[in-house]
This record gives C-alpha cells, sequence and structure tokens, in this order.
C-alpha cells in the first residue's frame, strides 16, 4: 500500500459542504474515478482517508489536504489525478498528489493564512487591526459543550492586516495552531468587528494557504513523488 497526499481546492457549491461532507465528497470522486482506496481492518472496514484540518462551513479552501492509502498497483498518481479532476463534483477540484514516503502520514497543521471581506467603516476597522497589533494580551472566552475555556488571541492570531475592498475592508490574518488547539477565524473577525463598531457581517471567507509541520510548504519531491499540472 502507498499513501497519497492529495491537495484540493473547494468552493463554489461545495463551500457549504461539512467536514464529513468534504470526506465523503473527495471519497466518492475517487470511487468514480476508478482509483480505489485501501480499507481499513476489523469487523467494519472503512476507506483509509481523512482531511487533517476541518474548513468551516461556507468557506473557499485554496489548498486543502487528504491523505489517502491506495494499492500499490495502482497505474500512478498522473493517470489518477487526471481521472479524479475528471470525476470531481462542482466546486471541488484535486490539484496535485504527493507519494509520501512515510508508512503512516498524519500531518499537523502549524499555520493557515485567511482572508475575508468586513463590511462597514474601512478606516475603523482598519484602526481595530493595528489596536490589535499594540495590544500585549487580547484574552477571549469560549462556551461549548465541554464547558467554558479562555484564550488569549495574541498567542493564536498573527500577520493581521486590513486594506479596502468593494464592499467594505479585506481584513487578512494567519492562526497558529499549538498542542492545546487554536483560535477560531469568526473569535477573531468578531473581535475585530467589535473593536470597530460595526456589524460582524463578513463575506468570501478564505483559506488562503495551510503550512504543515513535517512537509515543505507545497508539493515537493522532498515530500516524495509530486504530480500537479
Amino acid at each position: 500500500m502507498s499513501w497519497w497526499l492529495l491537495t484540493f481546492s473547494r468552493g463554489g457549491p461545495a463551500a457549504y459542504l461539512s467536514h464529513l461532507d468534504t470526506a465523503r465528497a473527495v471519497q466518492r470522486t475517487f470511487a468514480r474515478a476508478g482509483v480505489p482506496i485501501a480499507l481499513s481492518q476489523g469487523m467494519r472496514p472503512k476507506p483509509r482517508i481523512s482531511l487533517p484540518l476541518p474548513l468551516p462551513v461556507g468557506a473557499v479552501g485554496c489548498e486543502e489536504l487528504a491523505v489517502v492509502e491506495v494499492p500499490d498497483d495502482l497505474p500512478g498518481p498522473a493517470a489518477a489525478l487526471r481521472e479524479l479532476r475528471a470525476s470531481a463534483p462542482p466546486g471541488l477540484t484535486p490539484l496535485s498528489i504527493v507519494v509520501s514516503g512515510e508508512q503512516h502520514p498524519r500531518p499537523q497543521a502549524r499555520e493557515a493564512s485567511y482572508a475575508c471581506v468586513l463590511e462597514g467603516d474601512a478606516g475603523a476597522v482598519r484602526a481595530a487591526v493595528e489596536r490589535y497589533a499594540t495590544e500585549v494580551s487580547v484574552v477571549r472566552e469560549r462556551q461549548s459543550p465541554k464547558g467554558r475555556r479562555t484564550l488569549d488571541l495574541k498567542e493564536y492570531v498573527v500577520h493581521a492586516a486590513a486594506e479596502p475592498a468593494p464592499g467594505g475592508t479585506r481584513l487578512s490574518f494567519a492562526i497558529r495552531y499549538r498542542d492545546d488547539g487554536a483560535a477560531r477565524p469568526q473569535e477573531f473577525i468578531d473581535l475585530i468587528a467589535t473593536w470597530a463598531g460595526v456589524e460582524p457581517v463578513m463575506c468570501g471567507l478564505e483559506r488562503r494557504r495551510v503550512t504543515w509541520k513535517g512537509m515543505p510548504p507545497g508539493p515537493s519531491p522532498a515530500a516524495g513523488r509530486s504530480v500537479s499540472p
């Protein structure tokens, strides 16, 4: 068996898929393309496919990652990539395949860059971003079924910037992933909107790029054999 690291984009109607539905869409794309996925062992075998980093519903993903185990006797990743592209549903686009040299790669996200357009006064949004840059600590409380948790956004959200854009202000930022988790994009967007005195209404949320631990920043022979356009 071999492990493939499939990079793909998610947008258009596919942007509104949940994390599980996105995984199913990728799995079904393999099935329609005639590219078999290896099955797990046990009473209820399951396809050996995973998406390491969930993408928020409604967000566009420019460089998402799927880790897939496939049989060794396949024709090759170049032919498979062509079939996957022809079989993918609208909004889901396979971009490249890296054949991993590891027995079972488990990529972990290190940093992800995001961008969106925040409605409201551009000057106020820029001032809020400048304020964030000068703050030493920005502690927020998160409520979940598991209870309450406080986190300091300054430990997770970096490279924040704002610039004028049609319909509002383009807000860009990056989230760092740590052993104890990460901040959510909406938490930072809500903070900036509150400080700017505008409604936290944003459109066009994109995850532009993800940097992974133990992997190069993009498909590269350093991670194995790479196939892309």
